[in-house]
Protein backbone atom coordinates (compact mmCIF):
# COMPACT_ATOMS: atom_id res chain seq x y z
CA UNK A 1 0.00 0.00 0.00
CA UNK A 2 2.82 2.39 0.87
CA UNK A 3 5.54 0.82 -1.25
CA UNK A 4 5.16 3.42 -3.99
CA UNK A 5 5.90 6.36 -1.68
CA UNK A 6 9.34 7.72 -2.64
CA UNK A 7 12.18 8.28 -0.17
CA UNK A 8 12.63 11.85 1.02
CA UNK A 9 15.46 13.83 -0.52
CA UNK A 10 15.76 16.08 2.55
CA UNK A 11 18.95 15.89 4.66
CA UNK A 12 17.02 14.32 7.56
CA UNK A 13 18.99 14.18 10.78
CA UNK A 14 18.74 10.43 11.39
CA UNK A 15 20.22 9.75 7.94
CA UNK A 16 23.03 12.31 8.22
CA UNK A 17 25.34 10.05 10.19
CA UNK A 18 26.50 6.44 10.04
CA UNK A 19 25.34 5.35 13.48
CA UNK A 20 27.22 2.04 13.46
CA UNK A 21 30.44 3.96 12.78
CA UNK A 22 29.60 6.55 15.43
CA UNK A 23 28.86 3.98 18.15
CA UNK A 24 32.08 2.16 17.34
CA UNK A 25 34.26 5.28 17.30
CA UNK A 26 32.64 7.02 20.27
CA UNK A 27 31.21 4.39 22.62
CA UNK A 28 28.08 4.95 24.70
CA UNK A 29 28.60 5.85 28.38
CA UNK A 30 28.53 2.34 29.86
CA UNK A 31 30.84 0.94 27.19
CA UNK A 32 33.19 3.93 27.44
CA UNK A 33 33.43 3.50 31.23
CA UNK A 34 34.73 -0.06 30.83
CA UNK A 35 36.90 0.41 27.75
CA UNK A 36 38.58 3.64 26.64
CA UNK A 37 38.33 5.19 30.11
CA UNK A 38 40.40 2.29 31.46
CA UNK A 39 42.83 1.85 28.60
CA UNK A 40 46.59 2.11 29.27
CA UNK A 41 47.67 5.64 28.44
CA UNK A 42 49.89 4.48 25.58
CA UNK A 43 46.78 3.17 23.83
CA UNK A 44 44.88 6.40 24.55
CA UNK A 45 47.79 8.39 23.14
CA UNK A 46 47.82 6.28 19.98
CA UNK A 47 44.11 6.98 19.49
CA UNK A 48 44.71 10.68 20.03
CA UNK A 49 47.47 10.66 17.45
CA UNK A 50 45.30 8.92 14.86
CA UNK A 51 42.48 11.41 15.35
CA UNK A 52 44.82 14.39 15.48
CA UNK A 53 46.36 13.54 12.10
CA UNK A 54 42.86 13.18 10.62
CA UNK A 55 41.96 16.60 12.04
CA UNK A 56 45.10 18.13 10.53
CA UNK A 57 43.95 17.00 7.08
CA UNK A 58 40.64 18.79 7.68
CA UNK A 59 42.31 21.93 9.05
CA UNK A 60 44.71 22.22 6.09
CA UNK A 61 41.65 22.68 3.86
CA UNK A 62 40.46 25.57 6.06
CA UNK A 63 41.33 29.13 5.02
CA UNK A 64 41.80 30.28 8.62
CA UNK A 65 44.46 27.68 9.35
CA UNK A 66 46.09 28.02 5.95
CA UNK A 67 46.80 31.66 6.79
CA UNK A 68 47.60 31.12 10.49
CA UNK A 69 50.10 28.38 9.81
CA UNK A 70 51.34 29.71 6.47
CA UNK A 71 52.28 33.04 8.09
CA UNK A 72 54.56 31.04 10.39
CA UNK A 73 56.18 29.19 7.48
CA UNK A 74 54.56 25.87 8.43
CA UNK A 75 53.85 23.35 5.68
CA UNK A 76 51.71 20.18 5.83
CA UNK A 77 54.67 17.82 6.03
CA UNK A 78 56.06 19.61 9.11
CA UNK A 79 53.49 18.06 11.46
CA UNK A 80 53.96 14.30 11.55
CA UNK A 81 52.31 13.38 14.86
CA UNK A 82 50.62 14.83 17.91
CA UNK A 83 54.10 15.14 19.40
CA UNK A 84 54.64 18.02 16.94
CA UNK A 85 51.63 19.94 18.25
CA UNK A 86 53.82 22.53 19.96
CA UNK A 87 55.22 23.62 16.58
CA UNK A 88 51.85 25.12 15.71
CA UNK A 89 50.86 28.61 16.93
CA UNK A 90 47.98 29.05 19.33
CA UNK A 91 45.02 31.34 18.71
CA UNK A 92 42.21 32.60 20.93
CA UNK A 93 38.67 33.92 20.90
CA UNK A 94 39.84 37.31 19.61
CA UNK A 95 41.10 35.58 16.46
CA UNK A 96 37.75 33.83 16.07
CA UNK A 97 35.98 37.18 16.40
CA UNK A 98 38.27 38.70 13.77
CA UNK A 99 37.60 35.79 11.41
CA UNK A 100 33.86 36.20 11.90
CA UNK A 101 34.10 39.95 11.43
CA UNK A 102 35.99 39.54 8.15
CA UNK A 103 33.62 36.84 6.89
CA UNK A 104 30.32 37.25 8.75
CA UNK A 105 28.60 35.64 10.41
CA UNK A 106 30.71 32.50 11.01
CA UNK A 107 34.10 33.34 9.53
CA UNK A 108 36.57 31.25 7.53
CA UNK A 109 37.33 29.24 10.67
CA UNK A 110 33.94 27.51 10.46
CA UNK A 111 35.31 25.72 7.42
CA UNK A 112 32.00 25.65 5.54
CA UNK A 113 29.70 27.66 3.33
CA UNK A 114 26.50 27.67 5.35
CA UNK A 115 23.82 27.27 2.66
CA UNK A 116 25.75 24.50 0.90
CA UNK A 117 26.42 22.65 4.16
CA UNK A 118 22.75 22.84 5.18
CA UNK A 119 21.90 20.96 2.01
CA UNK A 120 24.21 18.15 3.17
CA UNK A 121 23.50 17.97 6.92
CA UNK A 122 21.48 19.77 9.61
CA UNK A 123 23.41 22.44 11.50
CA UNK A 124 22.87 23.76 15.04
CA UNK A 125 23.96 27.20 16.22
CA UNK A 126 25.07 27.90 19.78
CA UNK A 127 26.87 30.93 21.18
CA UNK A 128 29.00 31.96 24.11
CA UNK A 129 27.24 33.61 27.03
CA UNK A 130 28.36 37.08 26.01
CA UNK A 131 29.27 38.10 29.57
CA UNK A 132 32.63 39.49 28.36
CA UNK A 133 31.41 41.04 25.10
CA UNK A 134 29.37 40.15 22.03
CA UNK A 135 28.44 36.47 21.99
CA UNK A 136 30.49 34.29 19.61
CA UNK A 137 28.53 31.92 17.35
CA UNK A 138 29.62 28.31 17.01
CA UNK A 139 28.14 25.92 14.45
CA UNK A 140 27.61 22.21 15.12
CA UNK A 141 27.28 19.58 12.43
CA UNK A 142 25.57 16.30 13.25
CA UNK A 143 28.67 14.60 14.66
CA UNK A 144 29.57 17.70 16.66
CA UNK A 145 26.04 17.93 18.06
CA UNK A 146 25.98 14.27 19.05
CA UNK A 147 29.34 14.61 20.77
CA UNK A 148 27.97 17.62 22.62
CA UNK A 149 25.52 15.33 24.38
CA UNK A 150 27.56 12.14 24.49
CA UNK A 151 30.49 13.65 26.37
CA UNK A 152 28.14 15.00 29.04
CA UNK A 153 26.37 11.63 29.20
CA UNK A 154 29.66 9.85 29.85
CA UNK A 155 30.43 12.11 32.80
CA UNK A 156 26.93 11.70 34.25
CA UNK A 157 27.26 7.93 33.98
CA UNK A 158 30.57 8.01 35.86
CA UNK A 159 28.94 10.26 38.45
CA UNK A 160 26.16 7.75 39.02
CA UNK A 161 23.29 8.48 36.59
CA UNK A 162 21.29 5.43 35.51
CA UNK A 163 18.08 4.79 33.51
CA UNK A 164 15.03 5.86 35.49
CA UNK A 165 16.65 8.84 37.19
CA UNK A 166 15.13 12.32 36.93
CA UNK A 167 17.46 15.20 36.06
CA UNK A 168 16.31 18.77 36.61
CA UNK A 169 18.07 21.38 34.49
CA UNK A 170 17.27 24.94 35.63
CA UNK A 171 18.88 26.60 32.61
CA UNK A 172 17.14 27.69 29.43
CA UNK A 173 17.50 25.82 26.13
CA UNK A 174 18.63 28.96 24.35
CA UNK A 175 21.65 29.95 22.27
CA UNK A 176 23.78 29.17 25.33
CA UNK A 177 24.85 25.53 25.38
CA UNK A 178 24.53 24.31 28.99
CA UNK A 179 20.89 23.22 29.06
CA UNK A 180 20.97 21.68 25.58
CA UNK A 181 24.00 19.51 26.30
CA UNK A 182 22.67 18.10 29.58
CA UNK A 183 19.20 17.59 28.08
CA UNK A 184 20.74 15.75 25.12
CA UNK A 185 22.81 13.56 27.44
CA UNK A 186 19.87 12.60 29.64
CA UNK A 187 17.25 12.03 26.96
CA UNK A 188 19.30 10.52 24.13
CA UNK A 189 22.01 8.56 25.89
CA UNK A 190 21.06 7.72 29.48
CA UNK A 191 17.28 7.17 29.53
CA UNK A 192 17.21 9.70 32.35
CA UNK A 193 14.11 11.89 32.31
CA UNK A 194 15.11 15.54 31.83
CA UNK A 195 13.07 18.30 33.46
CA UNK A 196 13.98 21.33 31.35
CA UNK A 197 12.60 23.92 33.74
CA UNK A 198 14.60 26.82 32.32
CA UNK A 199 16.17 29.63 34.28
CA UNK A 200 14.55 31.49 37.17
CA UNK A 201 13.13 33.99 34.67
CA UNK A 202 11.28 31.19 32.85
CA UNK A 203 10.33 29.15 35.92
CA UNK A 204 10.48 31.10 39.22
CA UNK A 205 12.60 29.56 41.96
CA UNK A 206 9.56 28.63 44.06
CA UNK A 207 8.12 26.72 41.11
CA UNK A 208 11.49 25.06 40.44
CA UNK A 209 11.49 23.63 43.96
CA UNK A 210 7.86 22.56 43.68
CA UNK A 211 8.58 20.71 40.44
CA UNK A 212 11.60 18.99 42.01
CA UNK A 213 9.47 17.61 44.84
CA UNK A 214 6.46 16.80 42.64
CA UNK A 215 8.30 14.89 39.92
CA UNK A 216 11.03 13.22 41.92
CA UNK A 217 14.14 15.09 40.84
CA UNK A 218 17.16 13.12 42.03
CA UNK A 219 19.88 14.83 39.96
CA UNK A 220 20.36 18.60 39.71
CA UNK A 221 22.40 20.43 37.07
CA UNK A 222 23.07 24.12 37.69
CA UNK A 223 25.59 26.71 38.81
CA UNK A 224 26.39 26.78 42.56
CA UNK A 225 24.95 30.26 43.11
CA UNK A 226 21.52 29.29 41.81
CA UNK A 227 21.50 26.00 43.68
CA UNK A 228 21.92 27.89 46.97
CA UNK A 229 18.99 30.07 45.92
CA UNK A 230 16.86 26.95 45.39
CA UNK A 231 17.88 25.55 48.78
CA UNK A 232 16.89 28.82 50.47
CA UNK A 233 13.56 28.83 48.62
CA UNK A 234 12.84 25.27 49.78
CA UNK A 235 13.51 26.18 53.40
CA UNK A 236 11.93 29.63 53.58
CA UNK A 237 9.26 29.44 50.89
CA UNK A 238 8.05 25.86 51.35
CA UNK A 239 9.29 24.96 54.82
CA UNK A 240 11.01 21.92 53.32
CA UNK A 241 14.51 20.64 53.86
CA UNK A 242 16.13 20.25 50.38
CA UNK A 243 17.75 17.06 51.67
CA UNK A 244 14.26 15.51 51.56
CA UNK A 245 14.67 15.32 47.78
CA UNK A 246 17.13 12.47 48.29
CA UNK A 247 19.35 13.61 45.43
CA UNK A 248 21.82 11.11 44.01
CA UNK A 249 24.20 13.93 43.19
CA UNK A 250 24.58 17.47 41.88
CA UNK A 251 26.69 18.20 38.82
CA UNK A 252 27.90 21.77 38.61
CA UNK A 253 30.78 24.11 37.82
CA UNK A 254 32.59 25.03 41.03
CA UNK A 255 35.31 27.20 39.54
CA UNK A 256 38.32 27.97 41.78
CA UNK A 257 36.83 26.41 44.90
CA UNK A 258 40.34 25.79 46.20
CA UNK A 259 39.35 25.10 49.82
CA UNK A 260 36.20 23.17 48.92
CA UNK A 261 33.94 25.81 50.48
CA UNK A 262 31.30 25.84 47.75
CA UNK A 263 31.29 22.06 47.55
CA UNK A 264 30.85 21.65 51.32
CA UNK A 265 28.05 24.23 51.40
CA UNK A 266 26.14 22.49 48.62
CA UNK A 267 26.70 19.00 50.01
CA UNK A 268 25.47 20.14 53.41
CA UNK A 269 22.44 21.92 51.96
CA UNK A 270 21.32 19.01 49.75
CA UNK A 271 22.89 16.01 51.51
CA UNK A 272 24.43 14.52 48.37
CA UNK A 273 27.76 14.41 46.49
CA UNK A 274 28.64 17.42 44.35
CA UNK A 275 30.72 16.92 41.19
CA UNK A 276 32.74 19.55 39.34
CA UNK A 277 32.99 19.89 35.56
CA UNK A 278 34.63 22.09 32.95
CA UNK A 279 33.73 23.01 29.39
CA UNK A 280 33.06 25.82 26.92
CA UNK A 281 30.61 26.17 24.07
CA UNK A 282 33.38 25.71 21.46
CA UNK A 283 34.97 22.58 22.94
CA UNK A 284 31.89 21.20 24.73
CA UNK A 285 32.50 19.04 27.81
CA UNK A 286 36.26 18.92 28.30
CA UNK A 287 36.73 17.61 31.86
CA UNK A 288 34.67 16.05 34.62
CA UNK A 289 34.88 14.64 38.11
CA UNK A 290 33.85 11.03 38.67
CA UNK A 291 32.81 9.31 41.86
CA UNK A 292 36.40 9.29 43.17
CA UNK A 293 36.49 13.14 43.21
CA UNK A 294 40.17 12.93 42.32
CA UNK A 295 40.48 15.87 39.95
CA UNK A 296 38.64 16.36 36.68
CA UNK A 297 39.36 13.76 34.00
CA UNK A 298 39.99 15.20 30.54
CA UNK A 299 37.80 13.61 27.86
CA UNK A 300 40.98 12.26 26.31
CA UNK A 301 39.56 10.52 23.23
CA UNK A 302 37.73 13.69 22.21
CA UNK A 303 40.05 16.53 23.13
CA UNK A 304 43.73 17.08 23.86
CA UNK A 305 44.59 19.73 26.46
CA UNK A 306 47.93 21.41 26.98
CA UNK A 307 48.83 23.72 29.88
CA UNK A 308 51.03 26.65 28.81
CA UNK A 309 52.65 29.61 30.52
CA UNK A 310 50.47 32.73 30.28
CA UNK A 311 53.43 34.90 29.23
CA UNK A 312 55.73 32.65 27.18
CA UNK A 313 53.40 29.94 25.90
CA UNK A 314 55.87 27.28 27.03
CA UNK A 315 54.55 24.05 28.62
CA UNK A 316 54.18 24.18 32.40
CA UNK A 317 54.99 21.40 34.84
CA UNK A 318 52.36 19.38 36.70
CA UNK A 319 50.96 21.38 39.59
CA UNK A 320 51.80 24.75 38.01
CA UNK A 321 49.01 27.03 36.72
CA UNK A 322 48.79 27.68 33.01
CA UNK A 323 46.43 28.51 30.18
CA UNK A 324 44.47 25.59 28.81
CA UNK A 325 45.11 25.11 25.09
CA UNK A 326 42.60 22.80 23.42
CA UNK A 327 42.78 20.66 20.29
CA UNK A 328 39.54 18.97 19.31
CA UNK A 329 39.94 15.44 18.01
CA UNK A 330 36.61 15.28 16.17
CA UNK A 331 35.38 18.78 15.21
CA UNK A 332 35.14 19.24 11.43
CA UNK A 333 32.65 22.11 11.58
CA UNK A 334 34.76 24.75 13.34
CA UNK A 335 37.94 22.69 13.69
CA UNK A 336 39.95 23.70 16.75
CA UNK A 337 43.71 23.14 16.72
CA UNK A 338 45.63 24.73 19.64
CA UNK A 339 42.79 27.02 20.73
CA UNK A 340 43.98 29.04 23.75
CA UNK A 341 40.96 29.06 26.02
CA UNK A 342 42.63 31.63 28.30
CA UNK A 343 41.27 29.67 31.22
CA UNK A 344 43.69 28.86 34.02
CA UNK A 345 44.13 25.42 35.53
CA UNK A 346 46.86 23.06 36.67
CA UNK A 347 47.55 19.45 35.75
CA UNK A 348 47.56 16.81 38.46
CA UNK A 349 50.35 14.20 38.57
CA UNK A 350 49.76 11.50 35.95
CA UNK A 351 48.87 8.20 37.58
CA UNK A 352 46.41 5.33 37.45
CA UNK A 353 43.48 6.28 39.67
CA UNK A 354 41.30 4.20 41.97
CA UNK A 355 38.75 3.94 39.13
CA UNK A 356 41.34 2.25 36.93
CA UNK A 357 41.78 5.20 34.57
CA UNK A 358 45.01 6.69 33.26
CA UNK A 359 43.30 9.71 31.73
CA UNK A 360 45.09 12.92 32.65
CA UNK A 361 43.32 15.15 35.17
CA UNK A 362 43.10 18.85 35.87
CA UNK A 363 42.75 20.44 39.26
CA UNK A 364 40.40 23.32 39.99
CA UNK A 365 39.52 25.81 37.29
CA UNK A 366 41.40 28.91 38.47
CA UNK A 367 39.67 31.66 36.50
CA UNK A 368 40.15 33.54 33.26
CA UNK A 369 43.67 34.64 32.44
CA UNK A 370 42.23 37.50 30.39
CA UNK A 371 40.20 38.73 33.38
CA UNK A 372 43.41 39.19 35.32
CA UNK A 373 44.15 42.76 36.37
CA UNK A 374 47.64 44.01 37.03
CA UNK A 375 47.70 46.40 39.96
CA UNK A 376 51.01 47.99 40.92
CA UNK A 377 52.94 45.10 39.38
CA UNK A 378 50.83 42.35 40.97
CA UNK A 379 48.64 40.01 38.91
CA UNK A 380 45.22 39.67 40.53
CA UNK A 381 42.64 37.09 39.47
CA UNK A 382 39.17 38.07 40.76
CA UNK A 383 38.16 34.45 41.39
CA UNK A 384 41.02 34.19 43.89
CA UNK A 385 38.78 36.16 46.27
CA UNK A 386 36.36 33.26 46.66
CA UNK A 387 37.94 31.57 49.68
CA UNK A 388 38.21 34.80 51.64
CA UNK A 389 34.64 35.90 50.91
CA UNK A 390 33.20 32.50 51.80
CA UNK A 391 35.29 32.26 54.98
CA UNK A 392 32.87 34.37 57.04
CA UNK A 393 29.24 33.17 57.36
CA UNK A 394 28.01 36.76 57.61
CA UNK A 395 28.57 37.23 53.86
CA UNK A 396 26.23 35.89 51.19
CA UNK A 397 29.32 34.59 49.39
CA UNK A 398 28.83 37.12 46.58
CA UNK A 399 31.32 39.78 45.55
CA UNK A 400 32.66 41.84 42.70
CA UNK A 401 36.14 43.30 42.20
CA UNK A 402 36.22 46.93 41.00
CA UNK A 403 39.37 48.41 39.49
CA UNK A 404 39.64 52.22 39.51
CA UNK A 405 42.35 54.64 38.43
CA UNK A 406 43.11 57.74 40.47
CA UNK A 407 45.29 60.65 39.37
CA UNK A 408 46.64 62.92 42.07
CA UNK A 409 49.30 65.54 41.35
CA UNK A 410 50.00 63.84 37.99
CA UNK A 411 50.64 60.55 39.77
CA UNK A 412 48.59 57.62 38.47
CA UNK A 413 47.59 54.98 41.00
CA UNK A 414 45.36 51.98 40.37
CA UNK A 415 43.29 50.67 43.25
CA UNK A 416 41.06 47.65 43.83
CA UNK A 417 37.86 47.61 45.84
CA UNK A 418 36.08 44.37 46.63
CA UNK A 419 32.38 44.86 47.22
CA UNK A 420 31.00 42.07 49.41
CA UNK A 421 27.36 41.32 50.14
CA UNK A 422 26.38 40.89 53.78
CA UNK A 423 23.52 38.62 54.77
CA UNK A 424 20.40 40.43 55.91
CA UNK A 425 20.33 38.23 59.02
CA UNK A 426 24.06 38.63 59.77
CA UNK A 427 23.30 40.33 63.10
CA UNK A 428 26.14 42.83 62.79
CA UNK A 429 29.28 43.48 60.78
CA UNK A 430 31.74 44.31 63.56
CA UNK A 431 35.27 43.48 62.44
CA UNK A 432 34.10 41.93 59.15
CA UNK A 433 35.65 44.56 56.88
CA UNK A 434 39.00 44.33 58.62
CA UNK A 435 38.94 40.52 58.68
CA UNK A 436 38.22 40.29 54.97
CA UNK A 437 40.86 42.86 54.06
CA UNK A 438 43.48 40.95 56.05
CA UNK A 439 42.51 37.64 54.45
CA UNK A 440 42.46 39.13 50.94
CA UNK A 441 45.90 40.65 51.46
CA UNK A 442 47.22 37.19 52.30
CA UNK A 443 45.45 35.50 49.36
CA UNK A 444 46.07 38.13 46.67
CA UNK A 445 49.44 39.50 47.78
CA UNK A 446 48.00 43.02 47.47
CA UNK A 447 46.21 45.38 49.79
CA UNK A 448 42.64 45.97 48.67
CA UNK A 449 39.72 47.88 50.16
CA UNK A 450 36.59 46.00 51.17
CA UNK A 451 33.22 47.68 50.87
CA UNK A 452 30.31 45.93 52.56
CA UNK A 453 26.97 46.15 50.75
CA UNK A 454 23.48 44.86 51.50
CA UNK A 455 22.28 41.44 50.42
CA UNK A 456 21.05 41.63 46.83
CA UNK A 457 22.92 44.86 46.06
CA UNK A 458 25.22 43.16 43.54
CA UNK A 459 22.48 41.43 41.58
CA UNK A 460 22.86 43.66 38.51
CA UNK A 461 26.59 44.40 38.61
CA UNK A 462 27.61 40.77 39.19
CA UNK A 463 24.88 39.16 37.04
CA UNK A 464 23.52 37.19 39.99
CA UNK A 465 20.34 35.13 40.16
CA UNK A 466 20.23 34.79 36.40
CA UNK A 467 21.24 32.26 33.83
CA UNK A 468 24.94 32.21 33.10
CA UNK A 469 28.11 32.82 35.02
CA UNK A 470 28.47 35.59 37.59
CA UNK A 471 30.58 38.62 36.67
CA UNK A 472 33.44 39.11 39.12
CA UNK A 473 35.40 42.03 37.61
CA UNK A 474 34.39 45.59 36.78
CA UNK A 475 37.38 47.43 35.33
CA UNK A 476 36.66 51.17 35.31
CA UNK A 477 40.24 52.34 34.83
CA UNK A 478 39.74 53.52 31.28
CA UNK A 479 36.33 55.11 31.71
CA UNK A 480 36.12 58.82 31.16
CA UNK A 481 35.62 60.72 34.39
Amino acid sequence: MLEDIPKSRLPIYRRAIDWDWFDREYPAPDVFAETIFKWPYERVRALQNKRFLAMMEVAWQNGFYQKLWGDKGIEPGDIKSIDDLGKLPTFNSDDIKDSQKDGPPFGAIAGIERSAELQRQPLKLQTSGGTTGKARPTLYGVVEWEMNGLQIARSHYLQGARPGDVMQIPATCSLANLAWSHYHAAHYYLSVMPLTTGSGVVTPSAKQVEIAFDYGTNIFVSFPEYLTTLAAEARKGMGRDPRELGLKYITTYLGPDMEGTLRRDLEQLFGCPVYDNYGTHEISHAAFEAEDKNGMYFMEDCIHIELTDTETGAPVAAGQPGNMVATSLYRHVLPLIRFNLRDLASMLPHEKTALGSEFRRMGHFLGRSDSMVKIRGTNVYPMACLAAIKSDPRTTGEWIVIADRHVRDSVIRDELTVQVEVRSDAGGTGGLKETLEKRLLADLGLKVAVELVDEGALREAANLGREGKPRRLLDRRHEKK
